[in-house]
């Protein structure tokens, strides 16, 4: 229990919660470790929990009905998810899969429900995490309507720094490895179209490619390329 507080102190998501809260918050839930590749759960699951990412990466995606998958976030610590569900009484909207080995604390709808009541500033947290996801599904609509592929790498490379990045003598190196297809599922566009892309950042100097890892070299002109628009 005293590791499971510890470790939510930390987590900016519960920054301005007191330690009665958090000890609620422990008291009513469990953490469960999660292997890369697993799934938290799929596409029209029907559980109603909300969970909070204590350590690794998960990813969030949808299925056309062709089977084409679109990555529509990857969460870091600190996020909530499942949200969604908890509250519209409606399946799951997308699949949560691991993407990098997590630790993951889970609240069931009940308990939090009564948590609620109770301290309604957790509420609070709950709607900031939803508005953090709309404003990037906000953002991903702008990108389709008015972006071209070069535009959407800058815009995804540049939030990827703030969101996963290392600072490295004046340079940002992104903590997160992620396939041309993965990228392609994100931005929206082909594989061919990711690579193309890379490489012409590539010659422009903006960014590098290190140990699989993308660097971004010069965060002043990618974001002179999102601003042309």
């Amino acid at each position: 229990m005293k590791a499971t507080e510890d470790c939510l102190k930390d987590l900016a998501v519960f920054s301005r919660l007191d330690r009665e809260e958090i000890k609620m918050i422990c008291e009513n839930s469990h953490v469960k470790s999660y292997s890369q590749g697993e799934i938290i759960f799929f596409e029209k699951d029907d559980s109603k929990n909300l969970y909070l990412l204590v350590r690794g990466r998960v990813k969030l995606t949808m299925l056309s009905p062709e089977g084409k998958e679109k990555v529509l976030t990857i969460l870091q610590e600190g996020d909530l998810f499942g949200e969604i569900s908890l509250f519209d009484h409606n399946p799951h909207p997308v699949t949560a899969e691991v993407q990098k080995n997590a630790r993951l604390l889970t609240l069931p709808y009940d308990r939090l429900e009564n948590m609620i009541i109770d301290k309604p500033r957790l509420a609070l947290k709950i709607i900031e995490s939803l508005s953090k996801k709309t404003r990037l599904l906000t953002s991903e609509v702008r990108d389709l309507v008015f972006h071209d592929a070069t535009e959407r790498m800058a815009n995804l490379l540049l939030r990827f720094g703030e969101n996963f990045g290392r600072k490295d003598n004046g340079r940002t190196i992104i903590d997160l490895v992620l396939t041309h297809q993965e990228i392609a599922n994100l931005l929206g566009v082909s594989r061919v179209t990711v690579t193309k892309t890379i490489n012409k950042l590539i010659d422009q100097e903006l960014i590098t490619i290190e140990d699989k890892h993308i660097v971004i070299r010069d965060r002043q002109r990618l974001e002179e390329i999102t601003n042309d628009v």
